[in-house]
């Protein structure tokens, strides 16, 4: 799964060829959580925009009906009905260039930073979701979530699907067919690297370059 993620070149300028970078950049975040509201880029009516959405619903009892997860499997996101309008026509494009996870270790959670090896930013494959709720409207997205690669299996068995430059025009194209769509979601990821980080990165009130010092603690291990 994806839970926090980091995107930290919040100019926008290696997205210039799909969309203009934005006026007014957000500051660079280096621990992005649920709930809050985050970058994104869709496309409406032909025109691709940026738009601040919130990072999934959450489920309460006076909400069920509106709940909207912050991940969702593509292999089964065409098909499931709290997703497959969403997938079909509201797709976006999530920036980031890294993410986090925990393994467990006897029972102890181990936060880990993944990125790509070229240490470059890219973009989560998204699905997106107006709800209206209580007299207001909230715009937001679940990111798409694939199988882990081999090296990554040790710390969690999902990672998040992640599209380089050559895939996010075609992404957003609301012509799309659903088979050019699985195939996309089928793709080959980038090679990621990853190491072990600081408890720090558990407390959203930590967003500081320091969350990504790699620890010295306890070493994860590859079964």
């Amino acid at each position: 799964m994806c839970g926090r993620y980091t995107w930290k070149a919040t100019h926008g300028q290696k997205f210039k060829r799909l969309v203009k970078e934005p006026e007014e950049p957000p500051p660079p975040c280096f621990n992005r959580a649920p709930g809050q509201a985050h970058p994104t880029i869709s496309s409406s009516s032909g025109s691709v925009q940026w738009q601040n959405r919130n990072w999934g619903n959450p489920k309460s009892e006076s909400t069920s009906q509106v709940f909207f997860p912050i991940n969702a499997r593509s292999e089964t996101v065409h098909e499931k009905p709290i997703f497959k309008d969403s997938f079909f026509q509201h797709r976006c494009l999530i920036p980031a260039d890294g993410w986090f996870e925990w393994q467990v270790i006897e029972g102890q959670k181990y936060p880990h930073h993944i990125f790509s090896e070229l240490d470059e930013t890219f973009a989560f494959a998204g699905i997106g979701k107006t709800i209206h709720q209580q007299g207001s409207t909230r715009n937001v997205f679940s990111i798409l979530t694939r199988s882990a690669p081999s090296n990554l299996l040790h710390i969690h068995h999902r990672a998040p699907l992640a599209l380089t430059e050559t895939q996010w025009e075609q992404w957003l194209d609301d012509k799309q067919g659903e088979n050019s769509l699985l195939k996309i979601m089928q793709s080959t990821q980038p090679a990621w690297t990853v190491y072990q980080v600081s408890s720090r990165v558990n407390s959203t009130r930590n967003n500081d370059p320091d969350v990504l010092i790699a620890e010295k603690g306890k070493q994860s291990l590859l079964f």
